[in-house]
Formats: structure tokens, sequence, C-alpha cells
């Protein structure tokens, strides 16, 4: 019971990859840490439930990878479908290095429960159904959350909170921050069953009729796909919604449509809006940071956050270690936090959201996709670009040029 634990040293609330990494990390260093969320668990998320081989290298060190591979598809390749009909199929290996050579399709109703279960087993407690829906302030510290729990209002105090709410902005503006949504990304899923021509790849599908944006086809188990379009912004004018944008793409693109012949959908499509929003809003303050997809880290160009949101995570738990451990966390101890994510990327975000505006287009999409069937080092660089392995400049190096310009294997 949440009258049980109405104070702790350390407080997230979310208890999705970003809040149950940082959970677990700082109860592995011996803080008393409360984990709560506003659902139970297990629960499902709207997601396009992929794991990047850069989330993958986080499980890895975190020694997490295993018990995740164990509910999920392995994945070793993407294959990028250009409108024109041009396909590119890149393996990770060696493409990835030093990333691991995979990636995982995983359904959140697993993911987050295998990590939500790491946490506990660390050491931190949960409890769900805990409705935070304000901040407490004292001398202009954050002191706690106020909460619903249970149809009655509690006040949970914290020497540290910690916010891992994603796309959400209800505590945001509690704390004064993300006073206008920032959402530049909507994206609807469904699951469907009996999809033909599944193997182990991230399927993206730049179809004409989303962009800018992309479908994908993600296999989740045999037959079994996660598909979805994420749409970067609705066109001015247009009246059609996420779930428009999927109809279509299902019914008119024939490289999903002829492989759904003899499928049938698992229930309902799902939209959801993506923050990437990074690094316009405020991360950290006397006593809080802000972890995951609520400080809007979601690769701009992907859609792709929870292996940035465990990165956060990581660097989020370091830093309150060291503020407990010195003394008050106070601005002046939480700011390498933000230090941290503005070094890594700040670059990387400002790059991905050009390469969004200038290529994903079909026209530009299929020079890059057929181009880089004749030159490996072109596609290389496309997918190391997308992950934040390179940064976003070396599109522009001669040697991208002579690749896109040149027709002849190099």
């Amino acid at each position: 019971m949440i009258g049980e634990r109405e104070h702790a040293e350390v407080l997230v609330v979310g208890a999705g990859p970003a809040g149950s990494i940082a959970a677990m990390l700082l109860a592995r260093q011996g803080h008393d840490v409360l984990l709560v969320d506003k659902a139970e668990f297990p629960r499902d998320k709207t997601c396009g439930d992929g794991l990047t081989p850069r989330a993958v290298a986080t499980l890895q060190r975190l020694g997490l990878e295993a018990q995740v591979a164990a509910h999920a598809h392995r994945i070793t390749r993407a294959h990028l479908y250009a409108a024109s009909g041009h396909v590119l199929r890149a393996d990770f290996d060696p493409l990835v290095h030093p990333l691991p050579p995979r990636g995982y399709i995983i359904p959140r109703v697993h993911l987050d429960d295998v990590l939500r279960s790491a946490a506990i087993r660390a050491g931190a407690s949960f409890v769900p159904r805990v409705h935070v829906v304000d901040v407490v302030r004292e001398g202009g510290y954050v002191r706690g959350v106020v909460a619903r729990v249970d149809g009655t209002t509690r006040i949970i105090h914290a020497r540290v909170v910690i916010v891992a709410i994603g796309a959400s902005l209800h505590l945001l503006r509690r704390l004064g921050i993300a006073t206008d949504p920032p959402h530049d990304i909507l994206a609807v899923r469904g699951y469907w069953e009996g999809v033909s021509d599944l193997d182990d790849g991230f399927e993206f599908h730049f179809a004409a009729d989303v962009a800018p944006g992309y479908g994908w086809v993600f296999p989740v188990n045999d037959g079994v796909a996660n598909i979805g379009v994420g749409v970067y912004r609705l066109r001015r004018g247009d009246a059609r919604t996420a779930k428009d944008y999927l109809a279509k793409f299902l019914s008119d693109y024939a490289p999903v449509r002829e492989r759904l012949v003899h499928a049938r959908a698992l229930g309902p499509v799902k939209g959801y809006p993506i923050r990437t929003d990074f690094p316009q809003q405020p991360v950290f303050g006397h006593g809080w940071l802000v972890i995951g997809e609520a400080a809007g880290l979601v690769n701009p160009a992907t859609g792709e956050g929870i292996d940035l949101a465990m990165e956060s995570a990581e660097w989020a738990a370091r830093t309150v270690h060291t503020a407990l451990s010195t003394g008050t966390p106070t601005v002046e101890n939480l700011w390498p936090y933000a230090w941290h994510l503005y070094r890594h990327f700040e670059g990387m975000f400002r790059g991905l959201r050009w390469v969004r505006s200038i290529v994903m287009w079909p026209h530009p999409l299929d020079v890059l996709i057929r181009q880089s069937r004749r030159h490996p080092g072109l596609a290389r660089r496309i997918i190391r670009i997308t992950l934040g392995i390179e940064p976003a400049y070396t599109a522009l190096l001669p040697t991208t040029w002579w690749w896109l310009l040149n027709g002849s294997r190099g």
C-alpha cells in the first residue's frame, strides 16, 4: 500500500523503460527507491515495439539482454522500401559496429514488465495505480508529489523526483515546463497475424501516401507483425488522421497489401503522439530530473525512443547517486545530467532534424535507396547516421556526394 511508503529517498514516476532502468540502477547502489505508475502491470503500451542495436548495447551493459531476448524476435537487418519500388536490404553486421549487430521486436507488455521486474529485484519498491497530479514545493525545491491513490489524495515525499511519464504533459506543466504541446510525430499501429514473408528484418516503407513519414512492418513472431505508420507532420489543410494514413497504407500500398490477403487484425489499431523536441525544454531543477520521452528524447528521424530513454536513465541514475552521496540534490549537483544529454544528443538531434526535413520525401529517398544498393558505403552511412553512431554532417562529405551522383558500384 502507498500509505506504507509515503516517503522515499528517490521517487520515480513512470515505470516504462526509462523509469524502471533509473529505479533499478539507483536501487543497485543502495538507495531507497519508490517506483510508481498509474497502471497495473503487466500493461500494454502503444509502440512500434522495436529495439535498435543501440538499445541492445544498453541492455548488454545492464545485464538484461538475455531476459529481454527470451520474449523477443531477433532482428539482424533492415529493409528500406522506396516509393518507386527500389529496396535496400542492409545487414547490421558489420554496418553498426561497435554496436551489437542485432535488434529485437518485443511488445511493450513484455518489455516494460521485464524491466520493472528487474527494478524490483534490485530492491526498488513498486506501487501501481498511483496517479500523480502535482508536485510538492518547499523553498524552491521539489520535495515530492501529490497523488491520487484508490480515490484518496496522498502526498509522497522524496529527496529527488525523477519524472519518466513519456509523452504525457500534465506533470511537466506542473513543473513549469512544456507549456505548449510539442508532439511533432503522430503514429498509429496494430497487430496482424497471418502476414506473409516475414523474416528477421525491420521493414521501413517510404510510401508516397505517408510522406513525410514512413510505414513499418515489424515481425513479432511467426506470422504476426506490428504494422503502423508515423507521420512527421500532417499536411496543412489535411483533415486526415494518423489512422486514415494507416488505412490507406494498408489498402493502397501493394508491398504490404499483398501480404495481408490471408491476415487478420488482432484487436484495434491505436494511435499515439511522439515527442522529439529535445533540447527545447528544461530537464532538471532543484530536486527533480526528467528522463526519456518526457525530456523529448526520441530520435527525430526514426521515431525510436527506447534506446535514448534507457541511456538517459543511466546518466540520471549516475548523477542522482553522486548528488545524494555528496549533499543536497540542488541544481548545482544535478546539472551534470543535463550536460551529458546536451553533449551527446544536442548535435545529433539538430542534425537529424535537418536530415528529416531534406530527405524524408519520396524523390530524395528514392535516390538514396537506389544509390545505396550500388554503393555499400552510402548504405553504411545512412544506417549509422540514423542510429546516431555517425554525426549527421557526414552526409555533406565529398564521399557521400560521390556515392549519390555516381551510377556505378564503388
